[in-house]
């Protein structure tokens, strides 16, 4: 393959996700966090935050145990969870 038509392959593969990209970001104009009171956790919630509130979005950070995390997640009521340990691990 030339070069050329690698480099055309690659322009219209980014066109493709430059104009994917706006329709996402409208359904993501709120960003929920769960912080479940970890000391690692609530860092990350905050810096994450941080970043994403300077790109624009609105967020929230709801405290809620980890259950209750894992089933907002799964309901939608949640979006991001950060991270989670467990006893086995």
């Amino acid at each position: 393959m030339k070069l050329t038509s690698k480099l055309r392959m690659a322009l219209m593969a980014s066109a493709a996700f430059a104009t994917a990209a706006p329709a996402f970001a409208a359904g993501c104009d709120k960003v929920i966090f769960s912080d479940v009171g970890w000391t690692d956790i609530t860092a990350t919630t905050a810096a994450t935050t941080l970043v994403l509130e300077a790109l624009g979005y609105e967020t929230e950070t709801k405290i809620l145990s980890v259950p209750v995390t894992y089933t907002g997640l799964a309901q939608g009521d949640v979006d991001v969870f950060l991270g989670n340990w467990m006893p086995t691990m």
